[in-house]
């Protein structure tokens, strides 16, 4: 389930869709530093004490700030981001006289698909355009 609070911005399709650039761009970069942090993370395991193993977590600890700013920078423009993994984000929308989401997962050129608040990944549906 969500966290949508009573003041939440809500979406058309095609505002959703302009920003996909941005919103792109930013999932990009979380996407990258994740990765990044994941291969840090797994080298300090290996490398227990030493200096080096010292030096990784600085560089985690700032990838980790780094992916926090970027997903507080997705909350301040009205969207939810989902997870890294698979890069998806929803933008909260009026869906007839429902809040739903538009759904869409890094990669896809643009918003396809939809779902009801509390159906998540595995619910999302196609959207139809006239």
């Amino acid at each position: 389930m969500t966290a949508l609070g009573q003041d939440i911005r809500l979406f058309e399709l095609d505002e959703a869709e302009r920003m996909l650039p941005l919103v792109r761009t930013i999932v990009r970069g979380m996407m990258d530093d994740h990765a990044e942090r994941q291969g840090m993370l797994e080298e300090i395991a290996d490398e227990t004490g030493t200096a080096r193993a010292r030096g990784l977590r600085r560089e985690a600890d700032a990838l980790t700030k780094k992916l926090l700013e970027a997903a507080s920078e997705l909350a301040e423009l009205g969207v939810e981001f989902k997870g890294v993994d698979l890069g998806l984000v929803d933008f909260p929308a009026r869906r007839g006289g429902e809040i739903v989401y538009l759904c869409w997962q890094y990669g896809e050129d643009r918003i396809r698909f939809w779902h009801p608040l509390d159906a998540g990944y595995a619910g999302r549906q196609p959207i139809e355009r006239g």
